[in-house]
């Protein structure tokens, strides 16, 4: 499963090894070759797509796409006994595996961090009643460049539950556990020199805490932002606020400030730091009577250094909009249903574009019973669709530049929706939205591209018939202006497929 928790010829690598036959091997891919050069013919399709060959993977295994590194693409798995590291060269190759060396005594990776030219692994480690928080650094070659101890828990009785976020230049990481239900403990480590740069405790109430947290995120400098929701309901709408708590490098304590928003209902929020502007970015879909629906979007930036350049734009879904996603009923009560926030997109002049998404989650089971009044007999299932994206470019000036449907449909069953949605690869003068047409074993792959000025033009990009794959662009890496790599999954194989425009 995917590791979680942040650049025109055309090359076909199709993998037939599961057939028996040599013969009949060699006559299947013949054919599929000149398929591929049939295809190759057709407008839009100037990429190029290469399939790597087969990682096995265990059971609890997780793994994530590292990136690219001169000539080499690195790939990590890892569980609770092993961490190993994958290189594969341009044609996807795979050219070797070795196992990278923690602490023998119960080692738990908590994050690895790809960096331009190294690889940094945290991890934590359980040593007579103490547990410890270390640092790797190894080259592309797998080779530990440079080892340290960051800290020791010496308080715990059980293994801490650490998790980590990092800053978007990948040189800072914070990591934190709330202990004892009643604080969080934060430390911030600069990653380029493996040194801790600030430690600080915070108070928390973990009974409205879990229900009120929002986003923890490191900025490029090692500020820390963590946003509570405060009061978010109609009956206490004057009082809605959010509450920031800011803490880093030369401040004394955490510094806590709230913005008001009230007389707005959220149904939901989603943050960003803007390292460019250094200020914070929040958007959100704006609820109606209650959250099952949004009426609209807004949008805000909270400056790092005053809350008096808050500034909130609201803005409704257009009549149009609602009719083509919407039905009856949302033109009816001016407002949609199931849409949420995928992607945040920061103009370089402080604008944004964001990205929204139809999904529907339905529960049942296959006896007919309602689930709410117990099964009744019969296997429970979940059927999720992804449908059509809505995506908005405004101005900071709170202008629409531009706004785009994406028609979409995708429907899968008790996967938790692996498969659908989209990747968002961002270029200079254009943004694609790559995803899978169906989820299904045989499928075709597309893209909307779109430019700066919102033109849109829709092309297919790939055909997985024959080659046993089952995409994951969720969870896809973009590694260069016009490559990604993204994991393929199936029957406990994981496949690297790249792609290039």
């Amino acid at each position: 499963m995917p590791k979680n928790n942040h650049f025109g010829d055309k090359q076909l690598y199709i993998g037939m090894r599961n057939l028996s036959d040599p013969g009949r091997n060699h006559i299947w891919r013949t054919l599929l070759v000149l398929l591929g050069v049939l295809v190759l013919g057709l407008p839009g399709m100037a990429q190029r797509v290469t399939v790597s060959e087969g990682i096995t993977l265990r059971k609890d295994d997780y793994y994530q796409i590292l990136g690219k590194y001169d000539n080499r693409y690195l790939v990590s798995t890892d569980n609770q006994y092993s961490l190993e590291l994958t290189s594969m060269d341009e044609k996807m190759r795979i050219v070797w595996t070795k196992p990278l060396e923690l602490d023998k005594r119960r080692s738990q990776v908590i994050g690895i961090v790809p960096q331009p030219d190294a690889i940094v692994v945290l991890y934590q480690y359980h040593r007579k009643g103490e547990f410890y928080l270390k640092a790797h650094r190894y080259d592309p070659n797998g080779i530990l460049l440079d080892s340290i101890t960051l800290s020791t828990y010496t308080e715990s009785f059980y293994t801490p539950d650490s998790r980590m976020e990092v800053s978007e230049d990948k040189t800072k990481a914070l990591v934190y556990q709330i202990e004892k239900q009643a604080w969080m403990e934060v430390q911030c480590i600069d990653l380029n020199a493996l040194k801790q740069l600030w430690t600080a405790r915070i108070s928390i109430d973990a009974f409205s805490f879990f229900r009120e947290f929002r986003t923890l995120i490191v900025d490029n400098t090692g500020k820390m932002h963590l946003v509570l929701e405060l009061d978010n309901r109609r009956s206490k709408l004057d009082e809605h606020s959010l509450e920031l708590i800011e803490y880093g490098p030369q401040m004394v304590s955490p510094l806590t400030r709230r913005v008001s928003l009230s007389d707005l209902l959220s149904r939901q929020i989603t943050f960003t730091f803007d390292n460019v502007h250094q200020r914070l970015t929040g958007a959100g879909l704006e609820a109606e009577r209650d959250k099952t629906r949004a009426r609209g979007y807004f949008y805000f930036y909270i400056s790092d250094d005053a809350l008096d350049s808050f500034k909130l734009i609201r803005q409704s879904f257009p009549e149009e909009v609602l009719r083509r996603i919407g039905d009856a009923t949302a033109v009816e009560e001016k407002s949609l249903e199931d849409m949420e926030i995928r992607k945040v997109l920061l103009r370089q002049d402080g604008g944004v574009v964001l990205f929204m998404e139809e999904l529907r989650k339905y529960e049942r089971n296959t006896a007919g019973q309602n689930f709410q009044f117990g099964p009744g007999g019969g296997r429970f299932i979940v059927d999720y669709y992804f449908e059509d994206i809505y995506v908005v470019s405004m101005g900071e000036d709170a202008s629409l530049d531009w706004h785009a449907v994406l028609p979409k449909k995708q429907y899968s069953q008790d996967d938790d929706g692996l498969f659908s949605s989209f990747f968002t690869m961002t270029a200079p003068d254009q943004v694609r939205l790559i995803y899978n047409d169906e989820i299904a074993y045989e499928n075709t792959v597309s893209a909307y591209q779109i430019d700066w000025k919102g033109e849109v033009v829709r092309n297919s990009i790939l055909s997985t018939d024959y080659q046993k794959l089952k995409i994951i662009f969720r969870e896809a890496v973009q590694t260069g202006v016009y490559e990604l790599m993204v994991p393929s999954e199936r029957s406990n194989k994981l496949k690297i497929v790249r792609i290039e425009f």
